[in-house]
């Protein structure tokens, strides 16, 4: 899956605002200038009030400002590194650098969260972020983009590749695939319950070929088990074994941007 599927190549650019609101209306400006979307203004004011409910800085330096709506029918994404490091409140308390504004069609989720979740991967690694901050031009910004895209994707479908034993843990692989296995598990529910149509079976193949390899596999062996992967943290405890967890595996938990299972029961845990 190439980055060209995402991100136009002219749609990568140095920011030039270091405040926070200033640069998010500066990408939407120029997307509407692109011709890509219709009243900056509106779409502005939606994304702040979805910004004023959930801060979109999810650490390392990368931020996600985003909003869905039914105004457009493709996914319009901007990519944008920041000439000055941006005040954005986010949970690592990082100044942000790097920022993906994306206007998502209701139903263009599923593609939204798999360039969520690659952008989050690529940005994980500091040596890939470095290489980021000596890029100087949009084109060699753009190369990068498209080199480690295609190892995100590779990563996801080489059977083969060193590390991806189903039976590790789940560390490092971004919570955004946590999304994508309910959307999964209920695709998979409907199947199950006699719903065995053409639509169905597509979505759930398009699903597995985008979630990250030893997340999927872990799901499934859950499924064997017949048991519901999916558990909310409540409090201190996993609602699906209602086991406590150890102090400092819970703040780990709490303090993770990665997919967590529950150490007794071995369900995914959903913190909310």
């Amino acid at each position: 899956m190439q980055i060209e599927h995402f991100i136009p190549k002219d749609h990568v650019v140095y920011a030039e605002s270091g405040e926070k609101q200033l640069v998010i209306k500066e990408l939407l400006t120029q997307l509407e200038e692109m011709k890509e979307i219709e009243d900056a203004t509106r779409l502005y004011a939606q994304i702040m009030h979805r910004e004023s409910l959930d801060n979109t800085g999810i650490g390392k330096g990368l931020a996600i400002p985003h909003i869905r709506t039914d105004s457009v029918k493709e996914l319009k994404s901007i990519f944008a590194i920041a000439r000055k490091g941006i005040d954005y409140h986010s949970h690592d308390g990082l100044p942000v650098r790097y920022l993906l504004l994306n206007i998502v069609p209701t139903e263009q989720s599923t593609k939204y969260l798999y360039l969520v979740g690659m952008m989050a991967w690529i940005f994980s690694d500091e040596e890939r972020r470095a290489a980021f901050d000596a890029a100087k031009t949009r084109p060699s910004a753009y190369s990068l983009l498209k080199k480690f895209s295609e190892l995100y994707f590779a990563g996801l479908t080489d059977k083969n590749r060193p590390g991806a034993d189903p039976n590790d843990n789940l560390a490092n692989v971004p919570s955004v695939n946590l999304d994508l296995l309910i959307r999964l598990d209920r695709l998979n529910q409907l199947f199950d319950e006699g719903d065995q149509s053409e639509t169905i079976q597509n979505k759930i193949n398009d699903l597995r070929k985008i979630i990250d390899r030893k997340s999927l596999a872990y799901y499934e062996k859950m499924r064997k088990r017949s048991l519901n992967p999916f558990a909310i943290l409540d409090r201190n405890a996993c609602a699906g074994c209602h086991m406590d967890l150890a102090p400092y595996y819970l703040a780990q938990v709490r303090e993770s941007k990665n997919i967590a299972v529950c150490n007794h029961c071995g369900r995914f845990l959903i913190v909310i």
